[in-house]
């Protein structure tokens, strides 16, 4: 019975993933040119970060799952990999809400999260801002 196992992990090992490798580039091709696509046309200002996000986690997920063999694995493997995904969303979440809950000084009219506050004076011909 060992032997017979030691036969199926030695063809496993020697199984050729040409196909799914190419496939994996295509991908990859694509998501490259979707990228440069997306930084030209000019989106709403969150979305632009939530697009590029999503692609890089995108690709970064394709290369880690094929690239480094974590698709085939089982077990400890992929729940690290889950985890290490988990904690990258939870670490930028809180950086953006961190930056969102700023006074409104360290976030200049028109960037992602100006709140301005009641004692905000909007600047005269575009200068700095005003608060009293």
């Amino acid at each position: 019975m060992a032997e017979s196992e030691s036969h199926a992990e030695h063809e496993a090992a020697h199984h050729s993933h040409f196909g799914r490798y190419v496939a994996v580039l295509a991908a990859l091709l694509v998501l490259t040119v979707v990228t440069y696509s997306a930084a030209r046309v000019h989106l709403p200002t969150p979305w632009n970060v939530l697009v590029a996000l999503a692609i890089a986690v995108t690709k970064g997920s394709l290369v880690a799952l094929f690239f480094m063999h974590l698709w085939d694995q089982r077990g400890a493997n992929r729940l690290v990999f889950l985890t290490s995904l988990v904690f990258v969303a939870l670490l930028v979440g809180l950086t953006l809400a961190d930056n969102v809950t700023r006074f409104p000084l360290a976030n200049p009219p028109g960037s992602v999260g100006a709140l301005p506050g009641p004692d905000y004076v909007p600047p005269p011909g575009g200068g700095s801002a005003v608060v009293r």
